[in-house]
């Protein structure tokens, strides 16, 4: 199976950031620590605030992982031969599993009440996570996969078991409302995307016209006000969100990145490419510096509403990265060309939306943020060939491969061992009042033990997969 191993890196990376935005202190750092439009001191939602932070960066980047992921596991999944409708039922039932786990851990964490029993109560349910996601292949041994799907009803008889005494020893409300959103938005961006990867992968004029058609409808019902209509009606908005359109603005060009990247190691593995890929990386790094310049320069200009001078600025960073790419990386000529393009359609899509928003959703957001997600990647590239087996690499790689394990971990096990320990009030008393750097450095600490932990379970080939 081809792995593009900077996937992997980037996409733990986020899942990192994902936590770690949760963890930082409130209401005492800057507000571009900060969702834009969750300021502090308050961080209520005011979606009439327009600009990009980095923990604004986090969720689209997540979504571009699994776009660019798409046509790697979509050609593995042909190379085996399997017929359209096996396509489809196997997607549909990786949309089911993501979807419910959208719910499951939800129902399984019970870490923020007190005591020693919602602890131990929590890292029961994780446990029974295991055999419901678990990975089951031939390596896992004759009477495993002869009984896989016993297995599977057993762990989901857990969990159903765990969720049960949650509810009736501590109350646990259980309804549809109740969900992680952001897994429940992911199961139908997945649906939706790796569907129309299958039956364009061959035809990309199709995929643009699919493109081209959501960004019409997505002119349409933003004109209309229908987002707001739809999230109005309760009965609506738990299961159906505009945004599970809007969102394919940005995933659906992932999968162009990832049909890019998937024909580039395939043809260097079968030997018909005479370069590696990464052969000229390491003495090539003011190529990637100036390309991280480009990502602080867009945070910056679209948080402080400098439209004119990036409209301006940005196409001029761009040229000199297309200079250096063309000259030195040819390998990266499409695949830049594709974010540059994106990139200044998004800023001059900024001042048309009224202001770069995620929320509600805008056009330029995804195109903005796509653009910098490929960037990131580009750079992870360099970070895999400069320092490929340090530390850092080889745990975030590896939580990268595990990522249903690494986004719930902190909650659903780091925290209950930290309080039935009692180490979590060492990790309280990490951060006295009135020293905020004392509080991110402990985030990041907890965080990176979280992905290092995740990183052994993968070590030891043990993934969880919807």
């Amino acid at each position: 199976m081809n792995r593009y191993l900077s996937l992997d890196l980037l996409r733990g990376i986020t899942i990192f950031g994902m936590v770690f935005c949760a963890l930082i202190p409130d209401a005492v750092l800057p507000a571009w620590m900060y969702h834009i439009q969750n300021p502090p001191p308050t961080h209520a939602l005011d979606m009439t605030i327009a600009g990009l932070s980095w923990v604004d960066l986090v969720f689209p980047i997540f979504i571009f992982c699994m776009g660019a992921a798409i046509p790697f596991s979509g050609h593995n999944r042909l190379a085996k031969g399997i017929t359209a409708r096996e396509y489809i039922k196997e997607t549909l039932e990786r949309f089911i599993m993501l979807w419910l786990f959208s719910y499951l851990y939800v129902f399984l964490t019970y870490s923020d009440l007190p005591g020693v029993l919602p602890q131990i109560l929590t890292l029961c349910g994780f446990c029974a996570l295991f055999p419901l996601y678990m990975v089951i292949n031939k390596s896992s041994g004759y009477y495993i996969n002869k009984y896989k799907l016993l297995i599977r009803i057993i762990g989901l008889l857990l969990c159903c078991t765990v969720i049960c005494i949650g509810h009736f020893q501590f109350n646990e409300v259980i309804n549809v409302q109740r969900r992680g959103i952001i897994i429940f938005l992911l199961a139908f961006l997945y649906l939706f995307a790796s569907l129309i990867w299958y039956f364009t992968r061959d035809s990309i004029k199709k995929r643009v016209v699919i493109f081209v058609a959501i960004l019409l409808l997505t002119f349409v019902t933003q004109y209309l006000g229908l987002p707001a209509k739809a999230y109005a009606e309760s009965s609506i908005r738990w299961w159906f969100n505009f945004e599970y359109i809007y969102f394919l603005l940005l995933l659906l060009p992932s999968t162009f990145i990832g049909d890019i990247l998937q024909k580039s190691i395939s043809d260097y593995n079968s030997g018909n490419s005479s370069k590696n890929w990464h052969s000229l990386i390491k003495s090539r790094y003011w190529v990637f510096g100036l390309l991280a310049i480009i990502i602080v320069w867009e945070c910056y200009s679209i948080y402080t509403r400098k439209i004119i001078a990036n409209i301006i600025i940005t196409p001029f960073l761009l040229g000199i990265a297309a200079y250096g790419i063309n000259r030195e990386l040819p390998q990266y000529k499409k695949i830049f060309f594709i974010a540059g393009t994106f990139l200044i359609a998004g800023i001059i899509m900024d001042p048309i939306d009224g202001g770069l928003r995620k929320v509600p959703c805008t056009i330029s957001y995804c195109f903005v943020t796509f653009a910098l997600s490929v960037f990131l990647l580009l750079i992870c590239d360099f970070i895999c060939k400069f320092i490929p087996h340090s530390l850092f690499v080889n745990t975030f790689q590896r939580a990268g491969k595990n990522p249903l394990m690494s986004y719930i971990a902190h909650g659903c096990l780091i925290v209950p061992i930290m309080r039935i320990t009692h180490i979590s009030y060492l990790y309280e008393l990490a951060y006295p009042e009135g020293y905020p750097i004392l509080g991110i450095l402990r985030a990041t600490v907890i965080v990176f033990i979280t992905m290092w932990v995740v990183s052994l379970f993968s070590k030891r080939g043990i993934y969880w997969k919807a």
